[in-house]
């Protein structure tokens, strides 16, 4: 009885074993009978987004003369977009932010004091617009506001592009090609004929300045700072091997 059951364990053991070989077998014969290509596609793209930020502030020993001033100095910010054809719905103004400002004052015998000197309030703004043209000259010479004694710190623009999702679609789909065109030309040369495809990996979607030196990155490059873009896609396909 007992040598019976140490057969039919035996007999299991030898089963599984084949299994896990057969597979070990035929992963490397699959291995060796399989073409694998990358194809890649690149393209230059315009961006139509711009996104430009800052502040401005202003400084008084009351609170309500430098909201006051903030308030004017906000409309002047709205009449120069206006006045330069960005729609004012484009534009976000943050809440205010009130800072206190104190002097420490000296008196003979007498511990420092610190008296208000005033307060600071600030507002910040975000444009995101698609008059790309006029929001860029605008961000590049805020002389105008300057002049009208608006304390602004404006930062460099964003730019992006609306239909980026489209555009990946398309560039997957041309690496995927220019993939399978190099697989058939393999298999072409090697008088094989190419079988079905056993896998697809996409490579690291990049978005670089045009003309730039930019380096690639595995989580992938996002220039955000340039107007004009080039976008590059890979494919890798591993085919079987007719």
């Amino acid at each position: 009885m007992k040598s019976t059951k140490h057969l039919i364990v035996i007999s299991f053991t030898l089963i599984i074993i084949s299994l896990i070989l057969g597979s070990s077998f035929k992963k490397a014969f699959e291995h060796l009978n399989t073409i694998k290509t990358t194809g890649s596609a690149k393209r230059d793209f315009l961006s139509d987004i711009i996104v430009w930020d800052g502040s401005f502030s202003t400084k008084n020993l009351v609170m309500e003369e430098a909201y006051k001033k903030l308030d004017q100095d906000k409309q002047f910010i709205i009449e120069y977009l206006s006045k330069n054809n960005v729609p004012i719905k484009d534009a976000i103004f943050s809440s205010i932010n009130i800072d206190k400002v104190y002097n420490n004052k000296r008196e003979k015998g007498r511990p420092n004091l610190k008296v208000l000197d005033g307060y600071i309030l600030t507002q910040d703004f975000k444009i995101e617009s698609r008059a790309v043209d006029e929001m860029e000259h605008l961000s590049r010479d805020i002389t105008s506001l300057i002049n009208k004694g608006i304390e602004i710190q404006s930062n460099k623009p964003y730019y992006f592009y609306s239909r980026l999702s489209d555009l990946k679609i398309d560039m997957i789909s041309e690496a995927t090609r220019d993939a399978k065109l190099r697989a058939e030309k393999i298999a072409e040369n090697s008088s094989s004929g190419l079988g079905k495809l056993l896998n697809a990996h996409m490579g690291v979607f990049q978005i670089t300045a045009k003309h730039s030196t930019e380096k690639y990155t595995w989580g992938g490059t996002h220039n955000k700072t340039s107007r004009y873009k080039t976008a590059h896609v890979t494919m890798k396909l591993a085919h079987y091997v007719q």
